[in-house]
């Protein structure tokens, strides 16, 4: 699994791992040095020290220098053998451990005689040791400054990419007014990405502004005469004798316009993007939209031969986007009459939730993930319409944090069930 790291991070690691690849070859540089300058030291100063004395005469076989110096000789007459443990040496410096006591060892084989000067290794592993210590501390040392400082430099670098990513998140930098967020910054790459933002900040703006025009002049020009064709409809409704042909053909042309009427409605919510509570819009109980809906279908119902039966399991109501809510249950209204040819369809209410369920033939189960994009109709389409209906649901839902799902229903059928947002929900 891939972990993302931020910016700040990054930065840290990055000047962490420079100290630790810098300060350990410098360290390690620094330790072998003193190893190669100690044995060089070593070796000259015993080669020097047999010398003196092999010059001098020393004529005793065995010999302390000086603390931590002894000479073996051998091959004179008078002579001992040398110890087991010194034995079987080529000539040359050797490292030999005795009594867990580690000594730098010469052999020479000078005028028929053998010289075995041994030293004490014990101060200078001592100091090798405290000079190793204090070179690994001092590598701790800076990789743990490096960290303060990659901390520090990071919160200083990444502060104004922080305090530039809240000015661009809020919200009043949609407003027409807003300030420009360059002005803020220095010239350099955070000022130019400011400046970058101000830019497409301002296109934005600009088409916020010609969309709420739009809205408006829309929501304005096509309410009014649809208003008018409405209250028409209502004034030739009461002179028409009902019955009639032409009085059947008003009503569904009434009944057409109040559709339209709805659908601008909810388009023009949706396009001005009202926010998750519908502000801006009426709201209404859940109950007074489902019998709202159920009154206004009930004859639709009649006329293809079903039942529509609304089951009130509410125990507490809550306040909702009237056009919004009204629009979800319509269409899934709509839909379960359209596409049921025998039996009926239920409307389900249950707190914060609500069900349609028809008897009709329902949707395979391989199509139901695809029933709610746009365009997109089922395979028992009866030729009207072009697949908008369940999508704009789903819409309203997305928008309203709303819940949508498909099942099918016992013996058959769609069971759709909305669950609406909680947050949303206040009792009335």
């Amino acid at each position: 699994m891939r972990v993302e790291r931020s910016l700040a991070r990054r930065i840290v690691v990055a000047f962490t791992l420079m100290t630790c690849v810098v300060a350990g070859l410098f360290s390690a540089g620094v330790v072998t040095a003193i190893s190669l300058a100690e044995d060089q030291l070593v070796t000259e100063a015993m080669d020097r020290q047999l010398d003196f004395v092999i010059e001098s005469g020393e004529g005793a076989a065995s010999l302390r220098l000086s603390a931590g110096l002894y000479l073996y000789r051998s091959g004179a007459p008078t002579d001992p053998p040398l110890p087991e443990w010194l034995r079987g040496l080529e000539p040359g410096f050797h490292e030999v451990i005795r009594d867990d006591v580690e000594y730098e060892t010469l052999v020479r084989d000078q005028d028929g005689l053998r010289y075995v000067l041994l030293l004490d290794q014990e101060d200078f592993e001592s100091r090798e040791r405290t000079t190793f210590t204090t070179v690994w501390a001092g590598f701790a040392l800076s990789v743990a400054a490096a960290f303060a400082i990659g901390v520090t430099t990071a919160r200083r670098v990444i502060a104004p990419v922080i305090r530039l990513a809240g000015q661009v998140q809020h919200r009043d930098q949609l407003l027409p007014l807003a300030p420009p967020l360059a002005p803020d910054y220095a010239d350099d790459e955070v000022g130019q990405l400011a400046r970058a933002f101000d830019n497409t900040l301002g296109q934005l703006r600009q088409a916020l502004q010609r969309e709420t025009l739009f809205t408006s002049d829309v929501s304005h020009e096509l309410r009014t005469p649809l208003m008018a064709i409405a209250s028409t409809c209502e004034l030739l409704l009461e002179e028409l004798p009902a019955g009639t042909r032409a009085h059947e053909q008003l009503r569904r042309l009434q009944h057409g316009c109040e559709e339209m009427r709805e659908l601008v409605e909810t388009f023009l919510c949706l396009a001005r993007g009202n926010g998750r509570k519908g502000a801006g819009v009426a709201h209404a109980g859940l109950r007074t939209i489902a019998e709202e809906q159920a009154g206004r279908w009930q004859e639709e119902a009649r006329l293809r031969g079903l039942t529509l039966r609304l089951e009130d399991r509410l125990t507490t109501d809550g306040a909702y986007p009237a056009p919004l809510l009204r629009a979800v249950m319509s269409n899934l209204l709509r839909n379960a009459l359209h596409y049921t040819d025998q039996g009926g369809v239920r409307l389900i209410l249950e707190d914060g939730a609500f069900s349609v369920v028809d008897s009709g033939a329902g949707i395979p189960e391989s199509e139901r993930l695809s029933i709610f994009q746009p365009f997109v109709r089922g395979g028992h389409s009866r030729g009207d319409g072009i697949g908008l209906g369940l999508s704009l649901v789903q819409r309203i839902c997305q928008q309203q944090d709303w819940s949508i799902t498909l099942a099918e229903a016992e013996g058959g059928g769609c069971h759709f069930r909305v669950g609406l947002a909680p947050p949303g929900l206040t009792e009335i």
